[in-house]
């Protein structure tokens, strides 16, 4: 199965909702859309508009093949769900209203640390499935946590120089 999941951007992501239901057509694939506020109804994939946050993650933690747009929200509920990711950017003109109109530079750096699949193209969503592993081998194992303990760790077994001295408390608010 898979999850096709827009987020709630002012005016959907149709080119993602129609590539979507086109290749689950074409690849006989079964699967939901979200399709937010967008003009585009699928014709094969079930849909809503949107998802309670609850719903969505009862989806997610059925591990489909998650197909989403570049939006934070949506890929760390995939990634925390353990689900298999092909993301498609949305690409447009970015303004200071609209900062992440264009999510190519974002997937790209995301997927050189995460076993992401970026599709840069919604015409190529077909062929990028028909690739994609469909059987459940799994949680995908994301690397979410942070390297700030290990951080402080290795500085404070560094030991503080004799020279520091945090008695100035001027910089402290």
């Amino acid at each position: 199965m898979i999850l096709v999941a827009v987020g709630t951007a002012r005016g959907g992501f149709d080119a993602l909702v129609e590539a979507a239901d086109r290749a689950a057509g074409r690849l006989g694939l079964e699967g939901f859309a979200q399709i937010g506020d967008g003009r585009v109804v699928p014709r094969r994939l079930a849909w809503r508009r949107f998802l309670p946050r609850e719903e969505l993650r009862g989806m997610l933690a059925r591990r489909p093949l998650l197909v989403t747009h570049g939006g934070m929200g949506l890929l760390g509920e995939g990634m925390r769900a353990g689900c298999r990711i092909v993301a498609v950017p949305r690409r447009g003109r970015t303004t200071a209203a609209h900062p992440s109109n264009d999510q190519r530079a974002f997937l790209e750096a995301l997927a050189r640390i995460h076993p992401i699949t970026v599709c840069p193209d919604p015409a190529a969503l077909a062929g990028v499935l028909a690739r994609t592993p469909l059987d459940d081998r799994g949680p995908v194992r994301y690397r979410l946590g942070s390297d700030v303990s290990r951080i402080v760790i290795e500085f404070l077994a560094r030991g503080m120089p004799a020279s520091a001295d945090f008695t100035d408390r001027r910089a402290l608010p």
